[in-house]
């Protein structure tokens, strides 16, 4: 199984951390996913919805922030992070958090 360690981080914690198939995230040219061995990138993510892939399906609503990838590593560094029950539950929620 090809596992990468997933973190998304808030200024008031850890939101999520754990070893992860894969990720699929809202940035600011569309969505885009992440798999293990993925390419090093720094990049830009606006409100929206955040799929967690790692035996299940996981949702989170995010607001903007970035993320970096770097070996194995992805870390989502956003204002705002909250768990959904799904990916419309995580749109709805990313919609209320605060723009700047």
């Amino acid at each position: 199984m090809s596992e990468f360690n997933l973190s998304i981080l808030t200024p008031e914690g850890v939101a999520y951390e754990g070893k992860v198939r894969s990720v699929i995230a809202p940035g600011n040219d569309g969505y885009f996913g992440v798999l293990k061995d993925h390419a090093p990138m720094i990049a830009a993510i606006i409100p929206g919805g955040l799929k967690v892939i790692n035996g299940g399906e996981e949702y989170y609503a995010v607001s903007s922030g970035f993320v970096e990838v770097q070996a194995n590593q992805v870390n989502f560094l956003a204002d705002h992070a909250e768990k959904a029950s799904s990916n419309e539950d995580a749109l709805e929620k990313a919609s209320k958090f605060p723009t700047k």
